[in-house]
């Protein structure tokens, strides 16, 4: 096969980076001649992946709620998307995204024509807080869907590490990082214009889901120290999640509530060239947009060794890595960059260098490639 010419996407949480990286994948495949399905799930959509499904409007795509932990539901779902296969296919690739996403896709598509692909946007076995006993089910679980799988794509080389670990077959490991578009990113006094920003504040900023995965608690209890000895530092948390309770909790315990600006429903790229540093506190991930988006703002970054950090953060080149969980060493690693303004800028400028190795263009390329090589298997 030299190109597919019908591809099946198929995902769970329509959302953050898995919902980008679907939205670029599939509109980017259409402009190159394929005729692109989706399937997707709105339990957890966000508004901007809405915004973005309707401007592709020439995929066709179909909504199938999927529940993102084992559910007794998932028979129903396997058995919509089988018939969804059977009346638009057949599909050259039918590729599955998220854990979730590409469990059912490969169960939908066992024993039917074309070849199975999963992305996994980081393992749920990578989630260093997960239980022994879950962490085994789900390693099972990903070991033996394996064999109905023709190729995995991983975002990162840690990813791939970690794949590995799991017994995966190697010969079935792709890797593929995500990329972005810089052009068109507003300038530093733009996006402080759009949101109001003062010219006399600095601004340490966080993108993403409040949940634990992110761990956006830990940069809220570090900031605490941030704020007592910089007045005019201010944290901006742009995203929402179920534990925006408990980080309004933390921040009126710990004194803070006012120096902290929360935005929701805006995109990170929008935001992020307001800020003067960029943190990223995970526990884990496969390859994070965000850290490329504050790459592409020219922002000097904090972030926890997860997975795809080493491909965007060079230590102490464009910004610093610090310990997962550790918000005092957090703190301290904000503190020195807030103390010198000429570090961030030679941090931001160098971060400026290193995003222009990801693009959207050659993650797909590259993603063409996978499915042409298992096409000419079959």
């Amino acid at each position: 096969m030299t190109a597919p010419e019908k591809i099946l996407l198929i995902e769970e949480p329509s959302g953050g980076g898995v919902g980008r990286h679907i939205i670029d994948l599939a509109e980017v495949l259409e402009r190159k001649g394929c005729e692109v399905h989706l399937i997707y799930s709105d339990l957890r959509m966000e508004e901007g992946f809405c915004r973005e499904l309707e401007r592709i409007d020439r995929i066709r795509t179909q909504k199938i709620n999927m529940q993102r932990a084992p559910s007794p539901q998932d028979l129903s779902v396997v058995l919509k998307i089988r018939s969804y296969i059977n009346k638009y296919g057949p599909f050259d690739i039918i590729h599955g995204h998220s854990s979730k996403g590409g469990a059912l896709a490969r169960f939908a598509a066992f024993g039917l024509q074309g070849s199975c692909v999963y992305t996994p946007h980081a393992f749920r076995t990578m989630d260093p807080l997960l239980h022994p006993v879950a962490k085994w089910f789900y390693k099972t679980v990903e070991y033996f869907l394996c064999f109905l799988t023709d190729a995995v794509v991983l975002v990162s080389e840690d990813e791939k590490a970690h794949a590995l670990s799991l017994g995966l077959h190697p010969g079935k490991l792709h890797v593929v990082p995500n990329g972005i578009e810089v052009d068109g990113m507003l300038s530093r006094q733009e996006a402080r214009e759009k949101l109001q920003f003062d010219e006399d504040k600095l601004y340490v900023g966080f993108v993403g889901r409040f949940v634990s995965q992110k761990a956006p608690e830990t940069l809220v209890e570090a900031f605490g120290g941030v704020a007592r000895q910089f007045e005019q530092a201010r944290l901006v948390m742009l995203g929402n999640g179920p534990l925006s309770g408990k980080l309004g909790d933390l921040a009126v315990r710990l004194g803070i509530e006012d120096k902290i600006i929360w935005l929701e429903n805006l995109p990170g790229s929008m935001v992020m060239p307001a800020f003067d540093i960029f943190t990223m506190p995970s526990r884990y991930e496969g390859f994070p947009y965000v850290l490329l988006e504050a790459a592409g703002a020219k922002l000097p970054i904090i972030a926890t060794p997860v997975g795809g950090t080493t491909a965007v953060l060079k230590h102490e080149e464009n910004g610093l890595v610090v310990p997962i969980d550790r918000p005092e060493k957090l703190e301290k690693a904000v503190i020195r960059l807030l103390e010198d303004s000429n570090l961030r800028r030679e941090m931001g400028m160098k971060s400026g260098d290193i995003v222009q190795g990801f693009n959207i263009g050659d993650m797909v390329d590259r993603t063409l490639e996978v499915y042409r090589s298992v096409g000419a298997r079959q």
